[in-house]
């Protein structure tokens, strides 16, 4: 069995030992270097909005790429900063055709899928194209990295449904870990349908007496996500307890990232990807914040009383940093570049959400870090008025654009057919 509960541990003293003072930061905004980037982000929106135009939007068919990654690439520069050996990892031909790819396999497999369902589970893909990156393998979308990665939209969606009872998400907990341990189980809804041909997809690529510890990394996920119901359902959880939960959760989900996209790990990989996992964990929770305390779920960040909000966040930048510094034992992270990217994608977002959440800070923390963001958390909240998510706004005007609407379903893709074939039950 993969040791979890030791990477849990083992993180967990990481995060005690990280100060909660507020880092060091390596830019710093004056007011007038905000006001230029949030022109250069208006001006950028305007650009896009041009593509509309009946003349554009033909021009933009014939060639997606031609059009839209130059402007976005001169947005990365202008608006974040991002130098160009990041922007050569992020913007590469790979990373931009994978993302086409899966749009068009998730398309295909699931046409009654909104676009952010889609854009749910390519953040994912994204993840996991950063651990292709790290492990040395070919960027592009396997049958594992789409099946993964599609779990999401479904799986997540089904147990986030207040809707729902939490009587049928147990029985859906139960069912969906009996089909990953290869139990002889028949589906209970449409979306334990498609699950269970995803899974079925991780068995074609990963034959089961081959890759033993692959599946442990998805019996860890499951067991993880179902151990996260009980922050919805229980009371009176210790701190302890809540921190165990969220690590496990996190951490499990990315070690089954890794798995998945290259088979086999070192017990040095697996520990490293689930610190990294458990990093992206705290920056969700800090991105939910609001929706948690609303829903009353509990995480290590909804639980705190507010004065202790900025501390959290200080000791999560402190903590992250650390546990990225043991991914250099994958050969493709050994480089400053790539490590730097990732930790500065991270640190960014956090920063957004601090912002954007502004109430949940004081106002003198809120002021020292502004200092840090390229644009005034303002700006960022008006703009997240107007557009739900930016990152989301983006990813549907490139395939709206592009020629793929939600009305346009059952979308012909001229590689693979993906999930064709029905799962024997």
């Amino acid at each position: 069995m993969l040791p979890v509960q030791d990477y849990i541990q083992h993180f967990i003293q990481i995060w005690e030992q990280s100060p909660d003072t507020l880092p060091d930061f390596t830019k710093k905004y004056t007011e007038s270097e905000q006001f230029l980037r949030e022109k250069n982000y208006n001006h950028f929106q305007k650009k896009i909005k041009g593509l509309q135009s009946s003349k554009k939007v033909k021009e933009f068919r014939n060639d997606p790429g031609q059009s839209f990654f130059p402007m976005f690439k001169a947005f990365l520069e202008t608006v974040f900063d991002f130098d160009k050996d990041h922007l050569t990892l992020i913007l590469s031909d790979e990373f931009k055709d994978v993302s086409k790819d899966f749009f068009y396999k998730a398309r295909k497999f699931g046409p009654e899928l909104k676009p952010e369902n889609i854009y749910q589970g390519m953040r994912n893909v994204w993840i996991m194209n950063g651990v292709q990156l790290m492990a040395g393998v070919p960027v592009k979308i396997t049958p594992s990295v789409f099946a993964y990665s599609m779990i999401y939209p479904y799986s997540d969606n089904f147990l986030d449904d207040p809707n729902i009872t939490n009587e049928e998400k147990k029985k859906f907990s139960e069912r969906f870990n009996q089909r990953l341990h290869a139990v002889d189980v028949s589906p209970g809804n449409f979306t334990e349908e498609q699950l269970f041909k995803l899974v079925e997809m991780f068995e074609q690529e990963f034959p089961r007496p081959d890759f033993p510890e692959l599946y442990e990394s998805l019996y860890a996920i499951q067991k993880g996500q179902t151990d996260s119901l009980k922050m919805i359902t229980s009371t009176g959880l210790s701190d302890y307890e809540i921190q165990c939960i969220c690590f496990e959760k996190g951490g499990a989900s990315v070690l089954a990232d890794g798995y998945l996209v290259a088979g086999k790990l070192t017990r040095q990989q697996e520990q490293a990807l689930f610190g990294y996992g458990v990093y992206l964990q705290l920056l969700d929770d800090i991105q939910d914040v609001k929706e948690d305390s609303l829903a009353f779920t509990k995480t290590m960040f909804s639980c705190l009383p507010e004065t202790d909000l900025g501390g959290f966040v200080n000791k999560t930048i402190h903590f992250g940093r650390v546990a990225l510094e043991e991914m250099r034992c994958f050969s493709g992270a050994q480089n400053d570049d790539f490590l730097d990217l990732m930790n500065r994608s991270i640190e960014t977002m956090i920063i957004e959400s601090v912002g954007l959440n502004h109430t949940w800070y004081e106002k003198e923390y809120l002021n020292e870090l502004e200092k840090h963001s390229p644009l005034h958390f303002q700006f960022v909240r008006d703009k997240r008025t107007q557009s739900k998510s930016q990152r989301f706004s983006l990813f549907q005007k490139y395939f709206d654009t592009a020629g793929v609407r939600d009305s346009k379903v059952g979308v012909e893709y001229a590689g693979e057919e993906v999930g064709k074939k029905k799962v024997n039950s």
